[in-house]
């Protein structure tokens, strides 16, 4: 059996001491290859477009938002003065945020599963975007009042969602066929107004239909 392809991992960062610690931990992580560290969004975009990354780490202070795609999945170096730029992000499309501080095993957890196509959000990020998220949307937030209206198996669907599974572990959670599952979460994902699970996922946090941390896949 072949083995799998490392994850490619570009890293864009301004700080250079932040930079370098965060290239050192992926750069030595089993399965992931760091494909590239630049320092301003110029370089970025020259090492996205000859290294073809899987996963963009990106500072939010390069204001860069046509950089918020699927290809790569965009996940935010976040600090905590940066609440606004966060929410923006997340709503634009990133999969995801993590804290510059973030411990090495949360790091390449987080970068493993928006590899995937996971909800990504290490365990103080996801404590971070819960606090702000109620503080800067509100309770009258158009999209929270959706993920009231949800039918009790589509927020079963869209809690799972949250928890960052696949939808094949919500299959095996929830006892439905996956097919079934994949229509539920393009149903759920669509009547609460986001572009992708992401999005969704992150309204099931701030419901409280999940616990703050990462929970997807070991």
């Amino acid at each position: 059996m072949l083995a799998p392809l490392p994850v490619r991992v570009l890293v864009a960062e301004r700080d250079p001491a932040v930079r370098a610690r965060l290239s050192t931990i992926l750069d030595e992580a089993d399965g992931i290859e760091l494909v590239g560290a630049a320092p301003d969004a110029t370089a970025a975009r020259v090492t996205l477009r000859r290294r073809l990354p899987d996963v963009l780490l990106l500072d939010l202070r390069l204001n860069w938002p046509d950089a918020l795609t699927r290809r790569p999945a965009v996940v935010a170096l976040a600090t905590f003065d940066s609440d606004a730029g966060i929410l923006r992000a997340l709503r634009d499309g990133a999969a995801g945020f993590v804290l510059r501080s973030a411990r090495r095993r949360d790091l390449i957890k987080v970068v493993r599963l928006a590899a995937d196509g996971h909800v990504v959000l290490s365990p103080d990020a996801a404590r971070r975007w819960v606090s702000a998220a109620t503080r800067l949307s509100g309770p009258r937030d158009e999209r929270l009042a959706a993920v009231d209206r949800l039918t009790a198996r589509e927020t079963e669907v869209l809690a799972a969602v949250g928890a960052a599974l696949t939808n094949a572990e919500i299959a095996a959670r929830l006892e439905l066929p996956e097919p079934v599952v994949r229509e539920q979460v393009a149903k759920v994902v669509r009547k609460l107004g986001c572009a992708h699970r992401t999005g969704a996922g992150l309204l099931a946090y701030e419901r409280g239909l999940c616990r703050p941390g990462v929970t997807g896949p070991n």
